[in-house]
């Protein structure tokens, strides 16, 4: 815990903690009063407590004993520098080849999610009796979901424009007609409900499948030294009956979510749909509060001494510092004095206006460093010391903000007041996920020293993942045409809406995951006057009339040379 001589310099710089600034002024002087608080340490020193006692609890196959209130006595005495094992951390997942973003999106949902989708979805029709549904498959619920990411990537106000004339996408009027869209989005479904028994407890089973099988993936990657806990919020407004309210918070109302995520870059490594405390060990629960028990289980395959956590006051207690200094697991957070078995400091309101408070179990003031920060009394920046333990919360706090930011900047909205659909493909699940593989992707580009110019951005990661969704191992279907824009809706739920245009001739280029498909790409004659240069990266500038009818590229293909071969093998 910091001494009270650390509390004169703790200040707060960044964006992303709980710590205010200090107004530094010309009382100095009178900044700590030390008389008080020597008298506060001989009190505490003689004062023998009334607290509850504690039992010894069972994390992972460990006993431990937490100590109780009345013996905790506090020292003044500095921490000693831990130990970490850092072997092996942060190495490269693929450090030979960086791949596609449908590869890495694949880790998340392989097919066996794809082929529930489409299995409880046309379950879930027939059981309803729609008239003229059309059973989906596999393909076709990841084009519906590749849609879903084009649409968070453009963000249209209504998502009949997408469809129209005059402001129409071709790669979603070419794979999916409107009325099915929103066929599909209704009977949606990744279980079947009649098999929910009436003693279920778990209020997310309807879509547990999905966040079950994102987790398993985040559980499986290697975590980064500095990690923090903190909670996200899925925006909704709907009746649900675990639906949270947060005051003072961005998004206010809606489905909490706890999330492990790495300080720095981001990745969610681990994380617990809210849906109350039961769930949790009431045992524990008394003894570290029910914020410090949501953190034990978010790090409950944390290795010991590897790792620096932070958190916030929501989660600080005494009992989570001293578990997990057990656990070899070093931490940092901000905390609420009454929390702590009555530390010998000032009252929360004094304290407040002085300093922010901040526990931890392996550093306080540290290496001291001098920034820079704002005076409003001189109304000029002034330079003052910051300790260790505030630089490192600084640093490290942010990783779910940072993961929340990045999922806000393309979020895939979902206008609908079923709640599934929010946590499925808005807000939640897909976007987690896509997120998640971004960061790889971009740690394994760093890890192989490729040039930032042929990194994807997020959104341009995104958008290739739509297309290898929508056109990845789809066969080649003949062109339709269908009815004009104006036919009412309910005419036909499974034509077109409009005549679609094919794209010209060299005008894009397919995506990797497309390109080395190996499915339908079949060489076709233009009738242009003057032969292509053929577009295949290796070839020393043959020109050709053959073109990919599925990659609409030109290549060579003759006796000298067969770039048509090539461009749909090599990588």
């Amino acid at each position: 815990m910091l001494r009270e001589e650390d509390i004169l310099a703790l200040l707060g710089d960044g964006n992303v903690s709980d710590i205010g600034e200090l107004d530094s002024g010309n009382e100095s002087e009178d900044f700590f009063p030390e008389a008080e608080l020597t008298e506060l340490l001989n009190e505490f020193e003689n004062n023998d407590g009334n607290f509850e006692n504690e039992k010894e609890y069972n994390i992972a196959g460990k006993t431990f004993e937490t100590t109780k209130k009345c013996d905790v006595r506090w020292a003044r005495k500095p921490f000693a520098q831990p130990r970490l094992h850092l072997e092996n951390l942060d190495q490269p997942l693929y450090p030979i080849l960086l791949r596609s973003p449908l590869e890495y999106f694949n880790e998340y949902f392989d097919n066996d999610i794809f082929e529930k989708m489409a299995f409880f979805t046309n379950l879930y029709a027939v059981s309803k009796q729609i008239s003229r549904f059309k059973p989906t498959n596999i393909n076709e619920m990841k084009i519906f979901i590749g849609i879903h990411i084009i649409m968070g990537s453009l963000k249209y106000p209504r998502v009949r424009l997408y469809w129209e004339d005059n402001f129409q996408i071709n790669i979603i009027a070419r794979n999916m007609t409107r009325d099915r869209f929103f066929t599909l989005r209704t009977n949606f479904h990744i279980i079947d409900n009649n098999s929910i028994s009436k003693e279920n407890k778990d209020k997310f089973i309807k879509v547990r499948p999905l966040f079950n099988a994102v987790l398993k993936k985040c559980n499986s990657l290697p975590l980064e030294q500095d990690l923090c806990v903190d909670e996200q919020m899925v925006p909704f407004k709907g009746q649900l009956s675990i639906k949270q309210y947060m005051k003072g918070k961005p998004i206010k109302w809606g489905v909490k979510i706890f999330l492990l995520c790495g300080g720095k870059s981001g990745m969610a490594y681990n994380f617990m749909l809210f849906q109350g405390y039961s769930e949790l060990d009431s045992n524990l629960v008394k003894s570290v509060g029910s914020g410090g028990s949501v953190v034990l289980h978010l790090t409950q395959n944390v290795p010991p001494n590897r790792h620096f956590l932070y958190f916030d006051n929501y989660f600080s207690s005494f009992g989570l510092f001293e578990r997990l200094q057990q656990l070899n697991i070093y931490a940092v957070g901000t905390i609420r004095s009454n929390w702590f078995a009555q530390p010998p400091f000032l009252s929360d309101k004094q304290m407040r206006k002085m300093a922010v408070t901040l526990g931890s179990n392996y550093v306080t003031s540290g290496d001291v460093d001098k920034v820079e920060r704002w005076n409003k009394k001189k109304k000029a920046y002034v330079e003052i010391e910051r300790p260790e333990i505030v630089r490192r919360y600084n640093e490290s706090m942010g990783g779910v903000d940072k993961m929340d930011q990045l999922i806000s900047y393309y979020r895939i909205l979902i206008r609908s007041r079923k709640w599934t659909l929010r946590m499925s493909y808005g807000y939640a699940c897909i976007d987690i996920a896509i997120t998640n593989s971004w960061i790889q992707y971009t740690k394994e580009a760093e890890q192989l020293n490729i040039s930032k110019k042929n990194v994807l951005d997020l959104l341009h990661f995104r958008i290739n993942l739509a297309k290898d969704l929508i056109t990845f191992e789809k066969p080649i279907t003949p062109k339709r045409k269908g009815r004009p824009l104006s036919t009412p809706l309910n005419e036909s739920v499974n034509e077109p809406s409009q005549t679609y245009k094919i794209p010209k001739v060299d005008s894009q280029r397919p995506t990797e995951a497309v390109r080395t498909d190996t499915i339908d790409h079949l060489p076709e004659f233009d009738d242009r006057k003057y032969a292509t240069k053929c577009k295949n990266k290796k070839c020393e500038g043959r020109r050709t009339h053959v073109y990919c009818l599925k990659c609409n590229v030109h290549l060579c293909l003759d006796k000298k040379s067969n770039c048509f071969k090539d461009f749909h093998v090599n990588k």
